[in-house]
Parts: structure tokens; C-alpha cells; sequence
């Protein structure tokens, strides 16, 4: 396996976890704050709103059964 299919194997593997996806609209909400005039306070509640929503609709994976 090449350098950069390992690369993209990690990618593809960070991009399936909910915590990445947690995390980038965490980031988006607060590097948005200043296009929005969002409070600090503010872009932290929305974030964390998003971030709920997303461990509602995706749930933990559930380790395989042996």
C-alpha cells in the first residue's frame, strides 16, 4: 500500500467517526461567529446544539460480536 492510499484509508477512516464530524461543525460554528456577528457565547451554544444532534441521529458503533 502506497503513502498516499494509507493516507486516504485514514481519511476515509476519521471522516466515518462522529467525533470528526463533531468537531468540524464545532470549528465551522465558531470561525462563522464573525460573518454572523455571533457572540462567543452564542457560537458555543450552537455549536454544541449541533454537536447533540449529531450524537442523537448517529449513535455509537457497537463493537462487533465474536
Amino acid at each position: 500500500m502506497t503513502k498516499i492510499e494509507q493516507l486516504l484509508a485514514y481519511i476515509a477512516d476519521r471522516l466515518s467517526e462522529r467525533s470528526t464530524w463533531e468537531g468540524i461543525m464545532f470549528l465551522a460554528t465558531v470561525c462563522g461567529y464573525h460573518t454572523q456577528n455571533l457572540d462567543w457565547g452564542q457560537c458555543a451554544v450552537l455549536g454544541a446544539t449541533v454537536s447533540g444532534a449529531i450524537k442523537i441521529i448517529f449513535p455509537d458503533a457497537k463493537p462487533p460480536k465474536e
